[in-house]
């Protein structure tokens, strides 16, 4: 029985799958999978990942995506008006967690940790890592679930840490820019710069603060591709250049290796790239 039982379960989590797969697709959103939760970034954010011991406030909508779709959670005043819940159980102020601490629905935690500070994402999951076979308000049992949110702050011992090393560095002569990394151009031509769309000539290297070399790339016969571009700073780095120019980067983790880290990057460790633009490649 014990083996009918877990064969139900699975098909019934794979017809949920595939039941979030259509809605996203029915949405033309990208979106990350982990621990059997889909992600979809509604918002470009360069922030820190969510981690296991980090607290956050976030605003969030919860509801259902199987026909009718109905609102079961929120605490945005104007969306649990519209959606007719009790407005008076209710507190209309952002959600304080400590990820790991606070209880919450397996699917939103996981799906939590897929997102970053100032970013809007939609989480969904399937019913059993949500309210599985209870009814809850409008929800009926084995419904998937999604959740609209919004990280507005974020902080933990990894952040506070990357932080306090940025203290030691000397940032004098950098620029910061609006994703949160620092800049230098170290030879600056005054010719056209890159989109992050484009394709592109040159070579890069990323070392850790400390001088070690992490990886590097030149080409001169295949062009890059900036979209595909890991770590992002790299690509950001290459729309800071100038043609036949050059630029020093200072990179926090969330642009760099982030809160995993690398077999060879800590995690939370900023990193140095030269980042050297050669051409642009012209169709």
């Amino acid at each position: 029985m014990a083996s009918c039982d877990n064969s139900l379960e699975t098909d019934k989590r794979y017809a949920e799958e595939k039941s979030i797969e259509s809605y996203i697709s029915s949405k033309k959103w990208n979106y990350t999978k982990s621990n059997g939760v889909y992600c979809s970034p509604q918002s470009q954010s360069y922030g820190y990942e969510v981690n296991y011991g980090d607290t956050i406030l976030f605003w969030y909508k919860g509801y259902t995506i199987t026909s009718p779709i109905s609102v079961f959670d929120s605490n945005i005043k104007s969306v649990a008006i519209e959606a007719k819940l009790d407005t008076i159980v209710r507190k209309f102020e952002p959600l304080r967690a400590v990820i790991g601490s606070t209880p919450l629905l397996d699917g939103l935690k996981y799906g939590l940790l897929l997102c970053r500070e100032n970013q809007k994402a939609t989480i969904l999951f399937p019913s059993n890592l949500g309210f599985g076979d209870s009814y809850v308000g409008p929800v009926m049992p084995w419904s998937p679930l999604a959740f609209d949110v919004e990280i507005i702050y974020l902080n933990g011992p990894g952040k506070v840490n990357e932080q306090n090393l940025f203290k030691t560095i000397n940032l004098s002569e950098y620029t910061l820019h609006s994703s949160g990394l620092y800049y230098q151009q170290v030879v600056d031509t005054g010719l056209v710069r890159p989109t992050e769309t484009d394709k592109v000539f040159g070579s890069y290297i990323v070392k850790l603060t400390g001088g070690q070399e992490i990886e590097s790339f030149s080409t001169t016969t295949e062009p890059i591709t900036l979209s595909n571009l890991t770590p992002h700073a790299v690509r950001i780095g290459f729309t800071l250049a100038s043609v036949g120019g050059t630029v020093n980067i200072i990179a926090p983790s969330p642009l760099a290796y982030g809160k995993k880290g690398t077999p060879k990057v800590s995690p939370y460790t900023p990193v140095e790239i030269t980042v050297k633009l050669d051409s642009i490649k012209t169709n």
